[in-house]
Formats: C-alpha cells, sequence, structure tokens
C-alpha cells in the first residue's frame, strides 16, 4: 500500500514499486555533499533510505545490515574502492542491484564497471534529472 501523506491522491512515486512499496536505497560516498545531493533528490519522489556510507568497507556492512533494494557506490573512495566493494556486494549477493558514480567517464571505466555486475553508472558532477533518469532506467531492467 503506498504510503499516506504528502503521495495521497497522486499516481505512484517514481520511488516506489509497482505495488506500491518504496525501494530502498543504500546510498555510499565518500564525499558528504555528495550523498546528500543524491539523498535529497531520490527522497523527493519516494525512494527510501535506508543507509549512507562514507567509504566502501562501511558500504559492504551497510549492504549485509539492511540488505536494500539498490545501491549508489561512488568508485573512488579510502578504505576501499567502489570496485573492491561492488565485487564484494556481488559475493554477497549475484543479483545486487549497484548504480555506480564515477567522475571518469571513458569506455574503459565503463566497461569494467558493467561487466563486474553494476546495472548502470552516474557520472559526476550529479545533477539531480540524470539521477532520477539512471534510477528509472534501474527500475525499468528490474521490472518493479
Amino acid at each position: 500500500m503506498i504510503a499516506k501523506g504528502i503521495y495521497e491522491g497522486k499516481s505512484t512515486p517514481e520511488g516506489y514499486t509497482k505495488k506500491g512499496t518504496p525501494i530502498r536505497v543504500l546510498v555510499v560516498d565518500d564525499e558528504l555533499i555528495t550523498r546528500r545531493l543524491i539523498i535529497q533528490v531520490l527522497k523527493s519522489v519516494g525512494f527510501e533510505i535506508v543507509g549512507e556510507g562514507e567509504n566502501g568497507l562501511h558500504g559492504v556492512e551497510l549492504y549485509k545490515m539492511y540488505k536494500p533494494d539498490i545501491v549508489t557506490l561512488d568508485v573512488r573512495m579510502p578504505k576501499l574502492d567502489g570496485i573492491e566493494a561492488l565485487k564484494r556486494i556481488k559475493e554477497i549477493n549475484e543479483n545486487a542491484v549497484v548504480v555506480m558514480l564515477t567522475a571518469e567517464n571513458d569506455s574503459e571505466t565503463v566497461t569494467e564497471l558493467i561487466k563486474l555486475g553494476a546495472m548502470n553508472y552516474i557520472v559526476k558532477p550529479v545533477m539531480r534529472e540524470v539521477i532520477l533518469d539512471k534510477m528509472r532506467a534501474v527500475k525499468e531492467q528490474m521490472g518493479i
């Protein structure tokens, strides 16, 4: 059932499944301002933010704890970079849905991310419409 309140009487928010439940997202990025922007954008359309991590190691631990529907994961982070975090998350759940964030928009980086199991990617600096477009594409790929 769709949550009451700001969405009442409106069509299903973008951040909800076709069944009317919020899509649960884990946001992992070492840049606080980037995390806050992604969280604000996703919350504004109904996504449920289950956690936020500041490095890859923290992100993997949060993934284990919350088992989110989608993870946004920065490529370059301290302690454990996003590529290694992606590998570990995929070891935990081969069907994990991960959207990578990268400042590098070269074909080698993107190809590597997709080969490792990322469903999509967002090029930094992040912008509201790009975030929403990528999440729409992921929802469509997931069939939710």
